[in-house]
């Protein structure tokens, strides 16, 4: 038979500042957060036991006080509970802490459209907002009455993986949905981010696909006239795809032999000036308009690229030949990153590799006919 609990204050010798001393019953020790406590002065910790008795007394009140329904419920609780390291107030605590949180939460679907409206608010470029589209579209679309706070780290991983897509497009989806649910953080829609915490191995850095200069030259000569400069400045100038598609005649300042990227046409957002080199300076001369588009169509590019032999078309491939050729003439990572509108440490990454200068210069050779 267990011994009763009896609430009394002792004097102890192993705690000479504060020698009184009151054992806290065990029910309390969560609301006391101690299982003793001790006192300088007999008086106050008398006062302390006067306050956990009337809280008993209270307690033992409240219990009976219960109706059979209330009792029933609670011994079913206890059961439920019985093989989970969690108290009953413990559940109780937790359950009315997701409320809260629910309460303040959005569907997934709703927080999509919320985020879309702020990001073409700040002038997003059209290419990142249909990227956003496709792919956030797709997750709200398959999580659209989830709400946001009920998205957890294990759920959206097991999604991810699910997609059809190569590693490089699941990283891309990852990174759209972080950037969702960091804005729904902001937004208190959510504690944490779920989507921070989920890693996926990645293809090994640096490997990137270039051309060699005779495909560089088949290229040019299999394309429509109208295409040539958008083809010239990609594969001599380094420009990125859409910063190449966006520029106006006007951009292209041949007696300086520059080429002006403005900020809003940049990935990063930042203006730069391009130097033309002396052989795209020749292409662009040929082909020079006083104003207007550079001119870019998809239709014109792909016929392009399968005439000169291409079965499939490598991402950025004009760009990396570009960083590539152009490190060992430059011989300058900081000087190529200002060029091309990204960090030395990209450049170190993706453009080193074993090349001698002949081979660089030739690439950069490549003229009109």
């Amino acid at each position: 038979m267990s011994r009763r609990f009896v609430l009394t204050v002792v004097k102890v010798s192993y705690s000479p500042a504060s020698p009184w001393m009151v054992r806290v019953p065990t029910r309390l020790h969560r609301i006391e957060g101690a299982t003793k406590k001790f006192f300088e002065r007999e008086g106050v910790a008398k006062a302390y036991v006067e306050r956990l008795a009337r809280q008993m007394g209270n307690y033992q009140a409240q219990a009976l006080g219960l109706s059979d329904k209330q009792k029933m419920e609670a011994a079913e609780c206890f059961e439920l509970l019985e093989n989970e390291k969690v108290s009953l107030l413990e559940a109780v605590q937790h359950y009315l802490g997701y409320r809260k949180e629910a309460d303040k939460s959005v569907p997934v679907l709703e927080l999509f459209e919320s985020f879309m409206k702020a990001k073409t608010q700040d002038a997003a470029s059209p290419k990142y907002l249909a990227d956003l589209r496709s792919k956030l579209g797709r997750f709200a679309t398959a999580f659209q009455k989830t709400l946001a706070c009920d998205l957890t780290t294990s759920v959206l991983e097991l999604w991810l993986r699910k997609l059809k897509v190569g590693p490089v497009s699941r990283e891309s989806y990852r990174r759209n949905i972080s950037v969702l649910l960091e804005f729904g953080r902001r937004q208190g829609v959510i504690r944490v981010n779920p989507a921070a915490d989920i890693k996926f191995s990645r293809r090994p850095q640096g490997e990137v696909t270039i051309l060699t200069s005779e495909e560089v030259r088949r290229l040019l000569g299999a394309c429509n006239p109208e295409l040539v400069p958008y083809l010239a400045i990609c594969a001599f100038a380094g420009l990125r795809p859409t910063e190449a598609a966006n520029l106006e005649w006007q951009d292209i300042h041949l007696p300086s032999a520059q080429i002006e990227v403005k900020a809003r046409h940049s990935k990063t957002r930042r203006y730069r000036l391009v130097p033309i080199q002396p052989n795209l300076g020749a292409w662009l001369t040929r082909y020079q308009k006083e104003f207007g588009p550079i001119g870019f169509s998809r239709r014109q590019f792909r016929e392009a690229y399968e005439k000169a032999g291409f079965e499939k078309w490598p991402n950025d491939v004009l760009r990396h030949s570009y960083g590539t050729y152009r490190l060992p003439l430059l011989k300058s990572a900081d000087a190529l990153a200002l060029e091309m509108g990204n960090s030395a440490e990209v450049i170190f990454r993706h453009y080193r590799r074993p090349m001698d200068e002949a081979t660089a210069a030739e690439f950069f050779n490549i003229l009109p006919v």
